[in-house]
């Protein structure tokens, strides 16, 4: 179980991950996939909502101490090219729910270019945790590229904790 946080933007996220590392270094990967939902303030001051599923490869040193750098996308994003062309589009502003319909002068041949700029989310990261046991408790930094169809999270550097269970 994992959570993000960058001022009142979060990512909480569940998921799995897999050591392989050398017996005699410690040092190898992880890789790792978890299911999340977010919310961020894009750059217009709108609260976006998403869900995402991560996919990410760390390397570093595993044992009772470990650090590590890791580099992930969004897989929904990047198997399904997540492109949203629903006819409106619903957004909370200071708690406050906006559907804007959207109308052919809007999202005409405009639309799909702005497809285009909707990139795959990614992000590049480093952490550091302590393991006890079949537990383990992880702190990390991450630079996030976060956009949707229409919209750019205003923050990208997201600071969290993780909460591990070894089977």
């Amino acid at each position: 179980m994992k959570s993000e946080f960058n001022g009142d933007d979060y990512i909480n996220g569940i998921g799995t991950e897999l050591w392989l590392t050398d017996n005699l270094s410690n040092l190898g990967l992880a890789v790792s996939s978890s299911l999340g939902k977010g919310k961020v303030k894009d750059t217009e001051g709108w609260q976006q909502e998403f869900i995402s599923w991560d996919f990410g490869i760390k390397y570093g040193y595993f044992s009772d101490v470990f650090a590590y750098v890791e580099v992930g996308v969004d897989l929904s994003e990047l198997i399904l090219q997540d492109r949203d062309e629903d006819e409106y589009d619903e957004r909370h502003y200071d708690g406050e729910l906006v559907i804007e319909i959207a109308d052919a002068m809007l999202f005409g041949e405009s639309r799909k270019r702005y497809d285009q700029d909707n990139d795959v989310d990614a992000y590049l990261g480093a952490g550091l945790g302590v393991k006890l046991e079949h537990f383990a408790i992880e702190a990390f930094s991450r630079y996030r590229q976060i956009d949707g169809e229409y919209w750019k999270a205003d923050n990208q550097v997201f600071t969290g904790v993780k909460l591990t269970v070894f089977f």
